[in-house]
């Protein structure tokens, strides 16, 4: 069993984010102090939320433990506030809120509405053990991210996701 199945629910994101792609988790990950301190610029400047790399310590969307950007995420609270942890399984959807959210300045959010409808069809877990197969190096078949060039593990080139 690879080491991210153990806490793999963790890692799909109630807006249909695989959040074990993400480059700030990743980077958490790995201890990149190097990387997390310019997200941190990247964050401040971009979203005008002061940050520091020791702000961006992150377990996935729903655990406690959330990057600062993420913490006040009005789809996470949604879906939390009506008992779900998926949007998948919200009748509503797809809402407004979650169209507004793949439409966004941030390329990797516009696979969220295709995402869940994956989800849908197939489950979650299903869907996850998905996301953990295309989010690897086909080189090294290490993790890689949304938005990696070259794999943080044996530098083999990336073809780009986002």
């Amino acid at each position: 069993m690879r080491e991210e199945s153990k806490n793999s629910s963790l890692l799909a994101a109630p807006c249909g984010l695989y959040y074990g792609a993400c480059s700030i988790y990743q980077a958490v990950r790995r201890a990149d102090t190097e990387f997390l301190t310019v997200a941190a610029i990247g964050i401040t400047e971009m979203m005008g939320i002061l940050a520091e790399a020791k702000d961006l310590q992150c377990d996935g969307c729903l655990s406690e433990v959330r990057s600062i950007q993420c913490r006040e995420c009005l789809l996470r609270d949604c879906a939390l506030s009506k008992g779900l942890t998926h949007c998948a399984k919200c009748n509503e959807f797809p809402c407004q809120q979650i169209i507004d959210f793949k439409n966004d300045q941030f390329a990797h959010h516009s696979e969220v509405i295709e995402n869940i409808r994956r989800q849908q069809d197939i489950g979650i877990e299903g869907w996850i053990e998905e996301q953990q197969k295309r989010w690897r190096c086909p080189s090294c078949d290490n993790e890689t991210e949304w938005y990696a060039v070259q794999c943080h593990h044996c530098g083999n080139a990336l073809e780009g996701h986002f």
